[in-house]
């Protein structure tokens, strides 16, 4: 989507907002508009580098001891989450 696009689709909800006469319509994409804001601007998770560096450690002893999952069971746990 370019700038031009994002414009046009902020410029149109504005007017839909603006327009409503229904106060629950308005409510409810208020609490929609501060959940998606909260959602996308918080990242799930920050590592520092060091942080980072020890969880490789980690995960390359796991691989070196043969502990992990194999291709087929991280299938079977995805699709269960799917």
């Amino acid at each position: 989507m370019d700038t031009f696009e994002f414009e046009a689709i902020k410029a149109e909800l504005a007017r839909n907002i603006l327009n409503s006469k229904n106060p629950e319509v308005i409510e409810r994409v208020r609490r929609c508009y501060e959940e998606a804001v909260e959602y996308t601007s918080a990242p799930p998770c920050r590592y520092t580098l060091d942080e980072v560096k020890a969880r490789l450690r980690a995960t390359e002893a796991d691989a070196i001891a043969g502990r992990g999952l194999s291709e087929e069971e991280a299938d079977r746990l995805i699709d269960a989450m799917l």
